[in-house]
């Protein structure tokens, strides 16, 4: 329920697709093999209340809709990433033009920016609002075809959520992890 409830304190906020961040590779059964390019992130550990997806979202969209030095709005990307492995670690994926050198510095000290290499993942999609059950079942789905196709993984899973909680039809969440090359 609290995932159905993710944003909703934010009205009209728009999801908006960048350009092209991965490819796929190859199709094992229902999971995506994807190449993703090297990103930056804008990042956020609520060490407050276990698991507040709100307030850590708030805080990261408060950096976007200009709380940071520049007051400069940064337009939201999807999907929002969040680090099922530690302690629910959220991101935001910063538009393209961004770097860490022309980055505005964010107003909140513990907005901090994360920038990743090309990596491999493997993906497994699911539909409709996210709980810690489609999550769990999900993450052992996706095991499950690993080993049996022998690709080896981190074990540190992710989960991606591509649109606001005020779309009900036609939803996507994935549920993310790397894979050892």
């Amino acid at each position: 329920m609290k995932k159905l409830l993710l944003l909703m304190t934010i009205p009209f906020l728009s999801f908006g697709q960048s350009s092209e961040i991965y490819k796929v590779l190859r199709t094992v059964e229902n999971v995506e093999i994807r190449e993703y390019v090297p990103l930056l992130f804008a990042s956020y550990i609520n060490s407050g209340k276990e698991n507040d997806q709100n307030s850590s979202f708030r805080v990261l969209a408060n950096y976007i809709f200009g709380s940071n030095e520049a007051e400069e709005k940064i337009a939201m990307t999807s999907p929002v990433v969040i680090k099922l492995f530690n302690d629910n670690e959220m991101l935001f994926r910063m538009p393209k033009k961004y770097n860490k050198r022309n980055i505005p510095k964010p107003n909140n000290t513990s907005v901090k920016f994360l920038e990743t290499s090309s990596t491999q993942k493997a993906v497994i999609r699911y539909s409709g609002y996210t709980n810690k059950e489609k999550e769990k079942r999900k993450i052992i789905e996706l095991k499950e075809i690993l080993k049996k196709y022998g690709i080896e993984h981190t074990n540190q899973f992710e989960l991606f959520v591509y649109n606001s909680p005020y779309k009900f039809f036609n939803r996507r969440n994935e549920i993310s992890v790397n894979i050892i090359k």
